[in-house]
């Protein structure tokens, strides 16, 4: 028992008070006072209730932290999310130029039919396409060495 002397008075720090539990919970404050090997019942609600505090705050500090993860996570998605989308937005910018462009040709030209790649692929196309690749190869493989 906690107890303060002032002068001749001895006051206690503790609260003495009434109270009814159901069965069920007295039978597990006996159980964990038994266990824990505390001298009466007031000691083992007093390491309880310690424990329900410290199992609150603790609780809160996840909370904290998952809350903090997941504004952090949330906000470096967006930053790649949103290179991804102006890099897409360039590319379609860029296909509609050069559709523009060939089409332009092709009117000035005033070509009204035109022999597809599936009836017929010639060789440079089929360099362009690789050089293309390579490049694409080149670009990934300089993204992914500054990352790492």
């Amino acid at each position: 028992m906690n107890l303060i002397t002032k002068g001749m008075v001895t006051v206690s720090t503790k609260h003495q008070f009434r109270a009814r539990v159901k069965n069920t919970n007295y039978d597990y404050l006996e159980d964990y006072q038994i266990v824990n090997d505390y001298g009466n019942i007031g000691e083992t609600l007093d390491a309880i209730l310690q424990e329900h505090k410290e199992l609150k705050k603790n609780d809160w500090n996840l909370q904290y932290i998952a809350h903090t993860v997941s504004t952090q996570v949330n906000n470096t998605l967006s930053t790649e999310l949103n290179r991804v989308r102006l890099g897409t937005n360039n590319t379609d910018r860029n296909s509609q130029i050069l559709i523009e462009l060939l089409q332009g040709f092709m009117q000035m030209q005033n070509l009204e039919h035109i022999v597809t790649t599936d009836l017929n692929k010639p060789p440079f196309l089929t360099e362009v396409e690789n050089l293309i690749q390579e490049k694409i190869t080149t670009l990934k493989q300089r993204k992914d060495s500054k990352r790492g």
